[in-house]
């Protein structure tokens, strides 16, 4: 193969079926992850397997409180009914620290932070909030939730510091394997490397899913590297004055090819120079065994819709997902809970067995398990299965979704479904889901997605008229939203002249796109003035 035809062929620019890589049997799926970082105001990673769109990471840059960034901040208030007290941190909102997050007895980091001198009152359990922190008190903390809507961002004392193979703890001294690995002849080959290990002294350090089948000598350097990282960051807490960024994670595409490529990966293809030299650098220095499934997009066709992932994301945001079974499930989202609601759809209960109810609960669970990772909900989930009166039935379903929830990040807590079908769960949010990134709520709804019946604001506008006509007669001009004032002004030609006729006024329907559908806008004109201009609907009349 030429140079040219090699790099043409690295840089995706040959319309492959299976992409830059051509690493694909034509019968095994590839595992992808691809990076849209074109636009510097947005970085995109989706990573699509088997199964198409499995998840998806959108960052804006906008957005400098990034989970994980770590500050020196300034205690501004503290709210012993709350249990908790406000950070300032350098944003519009000061962050929420729980005492929950507090290290006790005054918030850690001794040889870090300067503090007033207090005497540790003596509590059964752990003291509150107001024994550990002060108003005016520096602390070090990290947000663990980025700001939702109104609400500032979450904070914890308790830092930690991801590599690529471990996490380290410097405010704790506990070791250990991550619960997600599973198998238990991994989890005993890792604690006997982990005892081989030279950790700082009293700091913690828990292996990720990433170092199984990893050596002491990787390990090692992965736990160094983290080592000298921290002690950067305590060197610059010690100088800088609150409230002061100490430590910003990686970029999405950093912090992608660390958290997200494992062995199962086949290619990872970006579409920007820079981000690829960004990612290249990475590999090189932490990942080398990966190198080569990096591939840099230089096709003309943006690279989310070559590989369908544009038109997988606007199905996202759908709120009835199909099942293959026939069957669907139904999500909405509120504040503090999501609701997932399985139907039977196209499924006729006449023809159900408990075999087909089983099934497709089964698959509604799979999908619902994606749904959650692939939105990033968080909060308190409820899902509502079909019924299923035998426990067994029950337990196979837990077990499913159980299954399908390993791939997640966000940890959950699933508690076993109810006699009446529903199972209770919760997943950490830790930023705003990916709807509530893309989107705003809509002005006239305010989110609902519901608006009121013609009927109705109807009635709303003769009765709005009457009462300024009650007050005074002359001319009045009534300003509309295009989408209405045709409807109403046909639809209550004969109320409006019968106002009218009985108070010997003018009434004038006059349509602005400057108005929100289900609002109603008037003014009394003087009799010399000139008539006002209409729009489309123009007078009823």
């Amino acid at each position: 193969m030429s140079r040219k035809r090699e790099r043409k062929k690295k840089d995706g620019g040959e319309k492959a079926k299976t992409g830059p890589g051509q690493i694909s049997d034509g019968k095994t799926p590839l595992r992808r992850v691809l990076m849209n970082a074109l636009d510097a105001e947005q970085l995109r990673v989706a990573i699509a397997g088997p199964s198409g769109l499995e998840e998806l990471y959108i960052e804006r840059s906008a957005n400098g409180f990034t989970h994980g960034n770590i500050y020196k901040g300034k205690v501004q208030n503290v709210e012993p009914t709350l249990q908790a007290a406000f950070v300032d941190i350098g944003g519009e909102k000061n962050g929420f620290l729980h005492a929950s997050d507090v290290i006790p007895p005054f918030g850690g980091y001794d040889d870090i932070l300067k503090r007033r001198k207090r005497k540790d009152k003596t509590t059964q359990g752990r003291p509150h909030i107001e024994d550990m922190l002060y108003k005016g008190q520096e602390v070090l903390v990290q947000i663990i939730r980025e700001q939702l809507a109104n609400k500032g961002p979450s904070l914890t004392t308790y830092v930690s510091l991801p590599g690529r193979y471990l996490v380290l703890m410097p405010a704790v001294s506990k070791r250990g394997v991550s619960k997600k690995i599973a198998d238990d002849r991994e989890r005993r080959s890792l604690k006997s490397v982990l005892e081989k290990l030279e950790p700082p002294r009293n700091m913690g350090y828990i292996i990720r899913t990433a170092g199984m089948g990893r050596g002491r000598e990787e390990l090692q350097r992965d736990l160094d590297c983290l080592n000298r990282l921290w002690e950067a960051i305590k060197d610059r807490a010690k100088k800088a004055r609150p409230p002061v960024a100490l430590y910003h994670e990686s970029d999405l595409v950093v912090r992608a090819i660390r958290d997200f490529v494992y062995d199962d990966v086949d290619e990872i293809i970006i579409d920007s120079r820079e981000g690829f030299d960004r990612a290249s650098q990475f590999l090189d220095a932490f990942m080398p065994e990966f190198k080569n499934k990096l591939f840099l997009y230089g096709d003309g066709e943006p690279i989310f819709d070559r590989y369908g992932m544009e038109e997988a994301i606007e199905r996202t945001f759908e709120r009835s997902v199909r099942l293959p079974s026939g069957g669907e499930i139904v999500i909405e989202q509120t504040e503090a809970l999501v609701a997932v609601d399985v139907n039977t759809g196209s499924f006729r209960r006449g023809d159900s067995t408990r075999e087909t109810i089983l099934a497709m609960n089964k698959e509604a669970a799979a999908e619902a398990a994606r749904q959650l990772r692939l939105r990033d909900l968080g909060g308190l989930v409820m899902i509502d299965f079909i019924d299923m009166s035998d426990a067994a039935d029950r337990r196979a379903v837990e077990d499913a979704f159980r299954q399908a929830s390993r791939r997640d990040r966000a940890r959950t807590t699933i508690l076993p479904i109810s006699q009446l079908g529903i199972m209770e769960m919760t997943r950490q949010r830790m930023r705003q889901s990916v709807k509530k990134t893309l989107y705003q709520p809509c002005p006239c709804c305010n989110g609902a997605g519901i608006r009121k019946s013609l009927d109705v604001f109807g009635l709303e506008l003769i009765r709005k008229i009457r009462a300024q006509f009650d007050e005074r007669t002359g001319r009045l001009l009534v300003r509309l939203n295009p989408d209405a004032v045709l409807d109403l002004a046909n639809a209550k030609r004969s109320a409006l002249a019968a106002i009218e006729r009985e108070k010997g006024g003018t009434i004038l329907l006059a349509a602005d796109p400057a108005v929100r559908y289900g609002d109603i806008v008037v003014r009394w004109e003087d009799a010399e003035d000139e008539s006002p201009p209409r729009g489309e609907g123009g007078d009823y009349k």
